[in-house]
């Protein structure tokens, strides 16, 4: 009894699954290496790299035909179980999750290796050929933050664009502007929403360069192996190209023991979640009853527990405490990553709870801003107020003293002006420089010995906050004048028109009277994105908007696209375009469609009507319908992965393995649209 009970336990599954010999039977060292809990949203990666690398090990003769088909059909049910489950496809440990979530088994990548085994057997135990888990999760990483970083490019173009509305609907309204939290000079409500516009811009290129970057996450890492690479002869080429990345990483030892490009996507989010922060902290300022200067949706904000008649911005403070926790996660991978040897590390297995944190939060906080932005109203009547003025603090002074170089006198001497201007308003307790009169003006000119440089009564209209603000000209000033370089214009290159809606009016505009309406460069009749994609843009975005005017203009819906000669004239019309060096790759139809598919799901592409008549689909015989799904789901794992077919290899063997099957002579086009009809 007594030997029986001190004899060694039988190997955990998880370790028997590794191939370990003995090891302890500990329940808690089975949970602590465990990362299927966090990881079970990397399936369709790692199966995407499984099917590229059985397919390799075909093409080199290491696997049979048979035996890669076995595998592709396999992996095909597999995903559909997956996506199937009741309790969604990431779910692990309660009821209606996928059975084949096994924590024992430690991982997505061993579960999903045991699923298709137990359905196919043999070639299934082939699989893992070549390859080990240390290539195999650096792969299925870097596949999945580059659809993270299309998703965060999407949701950071509508934060974009709801700065632009903002800036249409009541860019005209006055509002001070501030550095060190102090009044300097007056701006409008256009002017600063196109600075927040500008920050979020710039993240979501950066977001993009760094999806195709061939150095980093448009790098495969598949066949580096564990560490040192195989004697196999595997083709780390075709499985680059079969999975839509650029190149292999070089060294087979950086391929597994790099994670920059995870710190690269950390970096990302955290920046986001900074310019995320500093736009809170500044917009909850605002709401402020000292500032009272914004109000936010009612279902942007809470009520008190015990107070009643409070507002709370908590959607705001809730983005700016969230990006502190975004700079966390970037702190806690650099601080994993800072004390590793060369090759892989069990510390690395912490990667993804930090960078599947960031994204969520990044996503939601992009999501949300949007919402509050699109929902906000600044309060015209109160900024006015506020602070005893808008013309309280001397918002003019700078102005005047530029007015005074215009006049010949040297900008030191004139900022002595206009300071001694500033103790005479305060001495005689006017408090704004509009208060005084152009003999007083003039006399302390003269005191300067600059009698030439007086001014005419006139001046005085160009002093104040809103005669400033009609007077800025140069180019990104915080003006409300069209054609002087200011909000107006950025808002013409974009194809929107000011709407001034709620615009406190400017000096010598009588209250009530209506605002001139800004119709853009184009004319109000243009739509956004032809607009959009004739405007001096960043690169990549003036190649989207040039692929979404194109596309616009040929007329076919995105499903009925593919193969028909309004594509071939709209990737004629976009192949040259100078946009393409920025995004890193080359103009490839496949690459095309691509980027039009992102586009939608980010939803910019517009909506096309019924601007033609085409025909429909051919119909088939269930046995038909039967043979193209099942060959669809041989080359994709899925159905619903068609999008991810045009323009490739594998959609050509479909093609031709249907017609042959089916004795029919169909173009691609045609099997395109049955498909997409299938799939619906």
């Amino acid at each position: 009894m007594g030997d029986r009970a001190g004899a060694s336990a039988p190997a955990k599954a998880w370790e028997a699954a590794k191939g370990g010999e003995g090891s302890s039977s500990d329940p808690l060292a089975a949970r602590f290496v465990e990362s299927l809990s966090i990881d079970t949203r990397l399936y369709e990666a790692d199966i995407a790299g499984s099917l590229a690398h059985a397919r390799m090990l075909h093409s080199v003769g290491l696997i049979s035909e048979p035996d890669l088909r076995s595998i592709e059909r396999g992996f095909g049910e597999i995903k559909r179980e997956i996506e199937s489950a009741p309790a969604g496809p990431t779910a692990v440990g309660v009821p209606g999750a996928w059975p084949g979530w096994k924590t024992e088994l430690e991982d997505v990548h061993m579960c999903l290796e045991a699923a298709l085994i137990e359905k196919v057997g043999d070639p299934g135990r082939r699989l893992h050929t070549g390859r080990s888990r240390n290539d195999q999760v650096a792969l299925d990483l870097r596949l999945y933050l580059r659809e993270a970083c299309c998703e965060l490019a999407g949701r950071l173009d509508s934060v974009s664009e709801a700065f632009e509305e903002l800036a249409a609907r009541q860019g005209d309204v006055l509002l001070p502007s501030y550095t060190h939290l102090q009044r300097a000079q007056p701006a409008c409500v256009g002017a600063e929403a196109w600075a927040w516009w500008s920050m979020f811009r710039r993240d979501e290129e950066s977001i993009i360069r760094l999806a195709s970057d061939p150095l980093g996450l448009a790098a495969s890492p598949l066949g580096a192996g564990a560490i040192a690479g195989s004697i196999l002869p595997l083709d780390r080429e075709m499985t680059t190209k079969g999975l839509g990345l650029k190149q292999p990483v070089e060294s087979s030892i950086d391929a597994t023991a790099s994670r920059d490009e995870a710190l690269d996507f950390l970096y990302a989010c955290a920046r986001i979640g900074v310019h995320l922060s500093r736009w809170a902290e500044q917009w909850i300022i605002y709401c402020s009853t000292e500032f009272g200067f914004l109000s936010l949706a009612p279902e942007h904000t809470t009520g008190s527990s015990m107070m009643p008649q409070k507002r709370n911005p908590d959607m705001l403070e809730l983005i700016r405490g969230r990006g502190g926790s975004l700079s966390g996660h970037l702190v806690a991978l650099l601080t994993i990553c800072k004390g590793l040897p060369i090759g892989y590390n069990r510390d690395l297995q912490e990667d993804k709870r930090s960078v599947f944190a960031a994204f969520d939060l990044t996503r939601d906080c992009l999501e949300m801003a949007a919402r509050v932005i699109r929902g906000a109203t600044f309060r015209p009547q109160e900024i006015a107020r506020s602070g005893g003025g808008l013309d309280r603090g001397y918002p003019d002074a700078t102005a005047l003293a530029e007015m005074l170089v215009l006049r010949g006198v040297p900008f030191r001497t004139a900022h002595q002006i206009v300071g001694s201007l500033v103790r005479a308003c305060d001495q005689s307790g006017r408090g704004r420089l509009m208060a005084l009169t152009i003999y007083e003006i003039n006399a302390e000119i003269a005191r300067h010995s600059f009698d030439q440089s007086s001014m005419k009564p006139d001046i005085l209209e160009s002093l104040g906050a809103a005669g400033v603000v009609r007077s800025y000209r140069s180019p990104g000033n915080a003006g409300t004048t069209p054609g002087n370089g200011g909000y107006r214009d950025w808002l013409a290159r974009l194809g929107r028109a000011s709407k001034t809606d709620g615009a406190a009016p400017l000096t010598g505009t009588p209250a009530g009277a209506p605002q001139a309406e800004t119709t853009g460069l184009f004319g109000a009749d243009e739509s956004r994105a032809r607009v959009r994609s004739t405007a001096k843009r960043e690169p990549v975005d003036a190649l989207n908007s040039a692929i979404i005017a194109a596309y616009e203009v040929g007329g076919r819906t995105l499903d009925d696209l593919p193969y028909t000669p309004e594509f071939d004239g709209l990737y004629q019309s976009v192949r040259s375009h100078e946009g393409w060096a920025a995004v890193g790759t080359s103009a490839s139809e496949r690459e095309v469609l691509r980027r039009l598919h992102n586009l939608r799901k980010a939803g910019r592409l517009p909506k096309i009507g019924k601007a033609a008549v085409h025909t429909s689909p051919v119909k088939l015989s269930p046995e038909e319908e039967q043979t193209l799904a099942g060959l669809v789901i041989e080359v994709s794992g899925t159905l619903g992965q068609r999008d991810q077919l045009p323009y490739t290899d594998r959609f050509e063997a479909v093609v031709r393995e249907f017609n042959q099957r089916t004795a029919r002579a169909m173009t691609p086009h045609d099997v395109w649209r049955l498909v997409a009809k299938l799939a619906k």
